[in-house]
């Protein structure tokens, strides 16, 4: 497949790359030439400077199969998006947007593109974040009703020293798979035995309904979220308020060192304690007893600033504390001083888009760790076999299997799960 990139900024360059890698044919295309050369010297792809917003950029690139339109400006994107499509007939065209307006399904109807929500997919981090306090991090593979959590063992937990074979009468309760572990800094995929010790920071997979469940079989104890700081003022935040504040459960607490932007939060949001001061303030935040919040989200345009916010919190016994970051590589750093939660937009972006190219015989739904994704594969096979002899089938596609997708079922594997011809397998993969 020939994909088009438009917009060489930390996306377009994440995408270039990754796509690249894979054997993808690449083009970039950004006014910026700093932009298009440093991309192209890194990579190999195809680098051309020119406006997509001009026909005569387009025409170097309509050959192309998929067009991946990711520069910061929506109105820009939709425009190039709308010419892609009039003039050149193109059909496959993914387009990154902030206005909740350009993703909604008339809007995308009419014009005939996807999507892909920068608001959204950072509210959902948050959402996910205060409807399952006991994980690090959540993801959702959206069509199949699974969710993978990271969760970090206790030594009081039932699951420390146990071995993964041990767990047997568990997964006859409620079905789930244990399908890494984080230990010192290092991935492991586990077998049946593997020792799970306390400080390990497992991945599990678990269907969506059985989450619950699964947190009484295993012993796994929490604290419902109740209290919930945001701390200062981005575009994110209304939305954030907005859904926060529609859960009867939840008291939130908003803090921003701008009164306007105060006084405006205070009359969208009633049911919000508005409080005027900097979301660094000691003394304002042991005040409002910062000590008692189940999770504190720092989410201003400052970077820096959310970082000491979060790391400020933690210190004064936050349970748990999200971040927002634009830089990537700052994501594992923030998290070995005790951010809990990186919410990086640009990667939740460029991980949305990636999960997006839905027309190849591997998917990937999403990145689990550093060189770990999952990863969705179409059984060629042509007989039955179980999932303990998969790997003579998939040739080494596949680390660990953890559901196999049969019609509109999930099943989640074990190691007597039998796979069928034309099956699909979810599975961890190293990168």
């Amino acid at each position: 497949m020939r994909v088009a990139i438009i917009g060489a900024g930390v996306v377009g360059s994440y995408l270039a790359k990754r796509l690249s890698k894979e054997g993808y044919e690449v083009a970039v295309v950004d006014v910026d030439p700093s932009k298009v050369e440093q991309i192209a010297y890194s990579y190999d792809v195809l680098g051309t400077t020119c406006n997509a917003l001009e026909v005569n950029c387009l025409k170097q690139i309509k050959d192309f199969d998929l067009f991946i339109v990711v520069t910061e400006n929506d109105e820009k994107n939709v425009s190039i998006a709308v010419l892609l499509r009039s003039l050149f007939q193109k059909k496959h065209i993914i387009v990154r947007v902030n206005n909740k307006a350009f993703s909604s399904p008339p809007v995308k109807e009419l014009l005939g593109y996807e999507t892909v929500n920068v608001l959204s997919e950072v509210v959902t981090t948050v959402v996910m974040a205060v409807r399952y306090p006991f994980a690090l991090s959540v993801s959702r593979l959206e069509n199949e009703g699974l969710l993978i959590f990271k969760y970090e063992i206790k030594v009081e937990d039932f699951l420390a020293g146990k071995r993964l074979e041990e767990l047997q009468e568990a997964r006859r309760s409620v079905e789930f798979t244990v399908v890494a572990v984080e230990r010192e800094g290092e991935i492991l995929i586990p077998n049946g035995k593997t020792t799970l010790y306390p400080g390990d920071k497992i991945y599990v997979a678990v269907k969506e309904q059985d989450v619950y469940r699964l947190l009484e079989t295993l012993q796994i104890s929490y604290t419902p979220t109740r209290l919930v700081f945001v701390l200062g003022y981005s575009r994110y935040t209304d939305e954030i308020l907005l859904k926060l504040s529609e859960t009867k459960e939840v008291t939130v607490k908003f803090i921003s060192p701008d009164l306007s932007v105060c006084e405006e939060i205070a009359g969208k949001f009633p049911n919000v304690m508005v409080l005027h001061g900097e979301p660094t303030d000691v003394e304002l935040l042991k005040e409002e007893e910062i000590e008692k919040a189940d999770l504190t989200v720092a989410v201003s345009d400052d970077e820096e600033s959310n970082v000491l916010s979060a790391i400020l919190a933690k210190k004064f016994k936050c349970k748990r504390a999200c971040a927002l970051i634009f830089h990537p590589e700052y994501e594992t750093i923030i998290e070995s001083i005790g951010v809990d939660i990186p919410i990086v937009p640009r990667k939740l972006i460029a991980s949305k888009v990636y999960r997006s190219l839905s027309k190849r015989a591997v998917l990937e739904f999403l990145e689990l760790a550093e060189n770990l994704d999952v990863i969705e594969i179409r059984v060629s096979a042509e007989r039955s076999f179980k999932v303990k002899e998969a790997k003579q089938f998939l040739k080494g596609e596949c680390n660990l299997i953890i559901a196999i997708k049969r019609g509109n079922t999930v099943l989640l594997a074990t190691g007597e799960t039998v796979i069928e011809p034309g099956d699909t397998v979810i599975c961890v993969k190293r990168r």
